[in-house]
């Protein structure tokens, strides 16, 4: 080809002779399209991504980039599409491409370490417009352009379509409080062929990248990222250095600021905020390579943003346990009478100084008339025997607690008698079955959980609390992949704070009978602890404990509420 104004030099020198792709300062939130391999490492099922950059808009016309993308995760395996389109300027050499991408992740040994291999096919399509470009036998000496003229060349097509094949490997793993992650990927491993003229063949020319971060928590609401990239295509590469900080402003809502060097080429600043379900970023690379003059310094603006749907949806309805009641009212103890009770005996003398019995018992009650007060028995409306603590030697006590099955309101769960056979985990006086903080010491007055001002019980949610709920098919212990987000947040939670201590309760409907729900709960918890484990976090932290079906949160009389009780309750306390 002869030589072309300045307008479309940077479009034959980027597209056509080298064949360069497109370019996103972004990567981060467009990584599927650099490495399919990338795919499914978020926290959503669905998700939606978008990115927009507009540059050198100074000769004359900004040149575009779009890139639309969507993947999809079932269980181990991913899935998705990206579509990526450039309108290089008034050129009009305009790029676009359609890919497919798949990925499958596998756990290596190790704490938390993922390996996922990826890979990528589709086309893409290369078309432009002869009568935009500006050739020297269009112009006439002393005159100028003449677009009347004939430009001499001869082009075998002005559309082509090039088959596209890519291939990526990317693996995350923990050290210690650091996450860290790599991926490489080779991107047109076909090298297909490209011929706009007849006497000229192009070949599309593969491209490495190589890209590794580490993430590290500062503090509590406070991380550190760095992060590098490698990218070589044909003559041009592609150096990337940066850092990052994220901040959180509220429990899901992150702002994160950054900084990186393309080196020879640009300083990108970047700021974003991420929240529960999308994120939005803005960054602006300024243009520090040779081209500046010509492009009279003007970089480049980007705006990328993700989305995460047809997560489960919360019913409006549903009940869903909390580490505090949200409202509570003040309540003074009871009263410092000499008699508290009203039984007749006074405290100093009453054995059972807050239930009202009878003064041959020293103010305690006898129901089955056993010789065991009832404060004492562990079968308080069965004749036992004192040896037994008040039950019958001959009767079943699957826990081994001292209390038998018939009148134990844990059976499968060691308890004490004073608690009706269930555990009181965090010795508050108050049974794990009644408490509704059953592993935070409270008070009764408040059903076992801490009195706390209304501003100091929500400070305590946000920043000293975490909790998740996973539910179950029927009869199953698999975790569905919609709720690995909330499991990675607790994840994340605990490997930032070494001394907080998660709480896994699990939890059936009552289909079936109570034993075989218990050991379901257990299988469900057990499930659980292994996901948080292989990512990183000790078994020191966790604590896994099955309820059975005995606290249900819905009243099992229908499909949609006994789905409600298939759960693994997670709370975890930063005590």
């Amino acid at each position: 080809m002869k030589n072309i104004l300045i307008t479309s030099i940077f479009t034959i020198f980027i597209f056509t002779l080298q064949a360069q792709d497109l370019h996103f300062s972004q990567s981060g939130l467009n990584s599927s399209m650099r490495n399919p391999a990338t795919m499914g490492q978020g926290h959503c099922d669905n998700r939606l991504a978008a990115s927009y950059r507009t540059q050198w808009s100074n000769i004359p016309e900004a040149y575009r980039n779009i890139t639309l993308a969507f993947d999809q995760k079932v269980n181990n395996f991913s899935w998705g599409t990206n579509i990526l389109h450039n309108d290089a300027g008034k050129s009009s050499l305009r790029t676009t491409q359609l890919l497919l991408n798949f990925s499958y992740r596998k756990q290596l040994s190790g704490r938390g370490a993922f390996l996922s291999i990826g890979a990528s096919g589709g086309v893409i399509q290369q078309r432009f417009q002869p009568e935009l470009f500006q050739f020297d036998n269009q112009y006439e000496e002393g005159t100028g352009f003449n677009g009347s003229l004939s430009n001499g060349e001869t082009f075998t097509k002005t559309t082509q379509m090039l088959p596209s094949l890519s291939a990526g490997v990317f693996i995350t793993k923990n050290f210690n409080r650091i996450k860290g992650s790599a991926g490489l990927s080779f991107a047109h491993l076909n090298q297909p062929t490209s011929q706009f003229f007849e006497t000229q063949n192009e070949t599309y020319p593969m491209r490495t990248s190589f890209f590794a971060k580490a993430q590290l928590p500062v503090r509590k609401g406070l991380k550190g990222e760095l992060h590098g990239a490698f990218n070589q295509q044909s003559v041009a590469n592609e150096k990337i250095v940066g850092a990052r900080v994220l901040y959180q402003l509220k429990k899901d809502n992150w702002l994160n600021i950054g900084i990186a060097n393309r080196l020879g080429d640009a300083m990108i600043l970047e700021a974003g905020m991420k929240f529960k379900h999308s994120s939005i970023n803005v960054s602006y690379d300024m243009n520090t390579s040779k081209l500046s003059p010509v492009t009279n310094s003007k970089g480049a603006i980007e705006l990328s943003m993700t989305y995460c749907f047809n997560r489960k949806a919360i019913e409006e309805n549903e009940i869903i346990p909390t580490p505090f009641p949200k409202t509570q009212k003040a309540i003074v103890g009871f009263p410092n009478e000499k008699d508290s009770d009203g039984d007749g005996i006074v405290d100093n003398l009453d054995e059972c100084p807050t239930v009202p019995g009878l003064r041959h018992f020293n103010g305690c009650n006898d129901t089955d008339r056993d010789g065991v007060w009832d404060s004492k028995d562990a079968c308080p409306h069965l004749f036992g025997e004192k040896s037994n603590q008040g039950c019958p030697t001959n009767a079943m006590d699957t826990d081994k607690d001292g209390l038998i099955d018939e009148v134990d309101n844990c059976p499968f769960i060691k308890g004490t008698a004073a608690m009706g056979g269930c555990p009181d985990s965090d010795k508050d006086g108050l049974s794990d079955l009644e408490d509704y903080c059953p592993f935070l010491k409270g008070v009764k007055e408040n059903n076992g959980c801490p009195q706390m001002e209304k501003e100091v019980h929500q400070e305590f949610l946000e920043k000293r609390t975490i909790s998740a709920i996973v539910e179950f098919d029927t009869d199953k212990s698999f975790i569905k992949n919609y709720f690995h987000r909330d499991l990675d947040d607790v994840v994340e939670f605990m490997l930032e704070n070494p001394n907080a201590t998660a709480y896994l309760t699990g939890h059936t409907d009552d289909e079936g009978n109570s034993e075989y729900n218990f050991k379901l709960g257990e299988r469900r918890s057990a499930a659980v602890m292994e996901y948080l484990t292989q990512r990183g976090v000790s078994f020191r932290q966790l604590s896994t404990i099955s309820f059975g079906e005995t606290k249900p949160v819905r009243a099992n009389r229908s499909a949609n509420e006994k789905a409600r009780n298939r759960r693994v309750e997670v709370t975890v306390y930063l005590k």
